[in-house]
C-alpha cells in the first residue's frame, strides 16, 4: 500500500509541475517536478526516473534554459539505455524532443517577430 501511495503522489506532483510549466509558473513546475524525481530515484524506479527526466528537460526547454534541457535528456537517455526493457517508443519521443532544441523554427529566449 505504502508504495503504490507514493506512487500516487508522483503522478499528482508531476501534473502538477506540467500545468505550471504551461503557465509559466517554473518555480512552482520545477519544484513538484524535482521532488517527483526525488521520490522516484528513492523507489529506485529507473524508467520513471528516465520519464521524469524527459519532463524536466522538457521544462528547461520551454524555459529556454538549452543547456540545462540538453544535459537532463542526455541524463534521461544513459538511464533509459541501461535500465529500460522496452525504450523504443521512449527513446522516439525523447530524441524527438532534444531535436527540437536545435530546430530553428522554436524562439529562444530574447528572439522576437515585433522588432
Amino acid at each position: 500500500m505504502f508504495i503504490s501511495e507514493i506512487e500516487a503522489m508522483i503522478e499528482t506532483l508531476t501534473l502538477r509541475a506540467t500545468a505550471a510549466g504551461n503557465d509559466d509558473d517554473f518555480k512552482t513546475a520545477f519544484l513538484n517536478m524535482e521532488l517527483a524525481l526525488w521520490m522516484t530515484q528513492s523507489l529506485e524506479k529507473k524508467c520513471l526516473e528516465a520519464v521524469l527526466l524527459n519532463n524536466l528537460g522538457l521544462l528547461y526547454t520551454m524555459q529556454g534554459a538549452w543547456d540545462r534541457a540538453i544535459l537532463t535528456f542526455d541524463h534521461s537517455m544513459e538511464i533509459a539505455f541501461d535500465s529500460c526493457t522496452s525504450q523504443g517508443n521512449f527513446l522516439t519521443i525523447l530524441n524527438k524532443n532534444i531535436s527540437c532544441l536545435f530546430d530553428p523554427k522554436i524562439a529562444k529566449p530574447g528572439d522576437s517577430d515585433n522588432d
